[in-house]
């Protein structure tokens, strides 16, 4: 069996430009990942912006609170 050293010089061009733009593709798609990640959603809010959700209260739920099924329907209501 005969091995030809530019075949194989050609093939570990290939190989290493391969493993060279795989490497830099999968970067790239990290860095476009963070960069599309929004925000935590459990984090408090900067500036004026004030948190919207309150939480049910367990022993004296008032009567302004929504239930959880209420919740669900004007979530899907408002297309939210």
């Amino acid at each position: 069996m005969i091995i030809s050293l530019r075949r194989l010089a050609g093939w570990a061009k290939f190989l290493t430009l391969f493993l060279i733009l795989t490497l830099i593709l999968y970067h790239l798609t990290a860095l476009i990942s963070q960069w599309i990640h929004s925000a935590p959603p459990y984090s408090e809010p900067k500036g004026r912006a004030i948190k919207v959700f309150a939480p049910l209260e367990s022993a004296g739920a008032s009567s302004e609170t929504l239930e959880i099924g209420e919740r669900v329907k004007l979530f899907y209501w408002l297309g939210e």
